[in-house]
């Protein structure tokens, strides 16, 4: 029997104004090479600045992943020769990182929680874009990212299976977006990932040979490549053929040869000369650390505790904090914890994934869905009219009152207690077999009576009246 050993590396691209060390604008999806300076690309003479807004964000990701932080720190080059680093050279971190010694709890599917160190925190700059799919013939080069600031998560090699590492890089998402310092797109790479995987005998306490993982752009895409990988490695241990020391990548199917991997003495790392170290203030420190928003996991917890949730409302209400901020508006105003969440991961949810939207565009402020609420709590709107009919035109006039809306569909329930008796007797008098069939045990059919009755009348019959008065009158 082998177990795996995964240690994982998570680069994240800050959502700062400006990159980290040159003065032009973060951007993404705009025409290539239109947001490069003299600086990103290198030019003689040039000097970098840092952008304090990206060692902000950095030193408050270490405080949420309970790491120490450097009191003083330092940049490094980092030499090597690729097409996409117009420099040569990359500035980093590498003996006098941010931050270092951290540890989190991963939640696991079963609820189950387990440890994970952070071995460090690094802050340096991105890379170009090498576009291999875009001409027949040749790569093309997209220097907008080049010098975006990147913060790079390195972990102990303490995971040992394939899930453990999904819901690690999941927390890292869940993170990053709390503190507002990230998108956390895998999809347009603000979010990237390597995988560090060796194999060894269950039980032994020696490492096998580690081989990286590149090109893992989700979250699942990770879990497969590792499990292939694992397999991989075994069975040439089985066939008693070694491991080679390389980085691989992932095609999605497989993982592919791409390089012997590299040491730290191909890469001639020295100090960075143009940058004087830097110096974290103990007063500086404390307002960091305070304005650190209440965290994912600490959410999570509440909402089951204390808001009696469950595990999947509560892991869907965590995953961004505007989410989660919305969802806490609504209780705020008042509405119970499980019929905001069941509005959240309902019709708002599916509204965000139809117009593959996000919530900070979502157009309908929370005190017009707490009006929505209260409606149907008044029993003025039935549940079903409100979510299939009265949200989505709310939600495209958020300007209007939802009764407004109601009223202009005709849906404001009908409280007429001689109409209502009408609607049904009509239907039991025209399914006397099936009132027949529900008086001999068959109760599933109150359902079908009150839709009838509900149809009958329009919309306009509350169904919680009409289920009272059919199960007098069928008793």
């Amino acid at each position: 029997m082998y177990e795996m050993v995964i240690g994982l590396e998570v680069h994240v691209q800050l959502k700062t104004r400006s990159k980290v060390f040159a003065p032009e604008a973060v951007t993404f999806g705009e025409r290539p090479n239109s947001y490069v300076s003299w600086v990103s690309l290198g030019y003689p003479g040039t000097l970098p600045v840092l952008n304090k807004a990206c060692v902000e964000a950095a030193v408050r990701l270490g405080l949420a992943l309970n790491c120490e932080i450097a009191s003083t720190f330092f940049f490094s080059r980092k030499n090597y020769f690729y097409p996409d680093l117009p420099k040569g050279y990359q500035i980093t971190q590498e003996a006098a990182p941010i931050a270092r010694k951290g540890q989190i709890l991963l939640r696991l599917p079963d609820g189950s929680r387990y440890p994970v160190g952070i071995e460090r925190i690094q802050l340096e700059e991105d890379t170009g874009k090498s576009l291999h799919d875009q001409d027949p013939f040749d790569t093309l080069l997209d220097y907008n990212r080049a010098g975006i600031g990147l913060v790079e998560i390195v972990s102990e090699p303490d995971m040992r299976t394939a899930q453990q590492a999904m819901s690690y890089l999941a927390h890292i998402r869940r993170t990053v977006r709390f503190l507002g310092i990230s998108d956390g797109n895998m999809e347009e790479g603000s979010l990237r990932c390597d995988a560090n995987i060796s194999v060894r005998p269950l039980g032994s306490d020696t490492f096998g040979t580690r081989v990286e993982i590149k090109n893992l752009n989700s979250i699942s895409a990770l879990g497969r490549a590792l499990e292939y990988e694992y397999q991989r490695q075994v069975e040439l241990l089985r066939a008693g053929q070694p491991v080679l020391r390389e980085t691989r990548t992932w095609d999605g199917n497989v993982t592919v040869p791409l390089r012997e991997k590299e040491t730290a003495d191909d890469y001639r790392y020295f100090p960075e000369p143009d940058l004087p170290p830097v110096v974290i203030s103990t007063e500086w420190l404390g307002e960091l650390q305070a304005s650190i928003p209440e965290l994912p996991d600490r959410l999570f917890d509440r909402l089951v505790t204390e808001y009696g949730l469950t595990s999947e409302d509560a892991v869907l209400l965590t995953e961004d904090r505007p989410y989660a901020e919305y969802f806490l508006a609504l209780l705020a105003e008042g509405v119970s914890p499980k019929s905001a969440a069941s509005w959240m991961n309902g019709p708002i949810r599916a509204y965000l994934n139809e117009t593959a939207s996000s919530m900070e565009r979502f157009p309908l402020p929370p005190h017009r869905l707490v009006q929505l609420i209260q409606l149907i709590e008044q029993r003025k709107v039935s549940l079903s009219a409100a979510r299939e009919k009265v949200f989505p035109h709310l939600v495209a006039h958020p300007n209007l009152h939802p009764v407004e809306i109601a009223q202009e569909m005709n849906l404001l329930l009908l409280h007429d207690e001689n109409q209502l008796e009408a609607w049904i007797s009509e239907i039991l008098s025209e399914n006397p077999d099936k009132v027949e069939i529900y008086r001999k045990g068959k109760a599933g059919l109150l359902g079908f009576f009150v839709g009838q009755v509900v149809k009958r009348s329009g919309g306009k019959a509350d169904p919680k009246e009409v289920q009272r008065r059919l199960v007098e009158k069928l008793a």
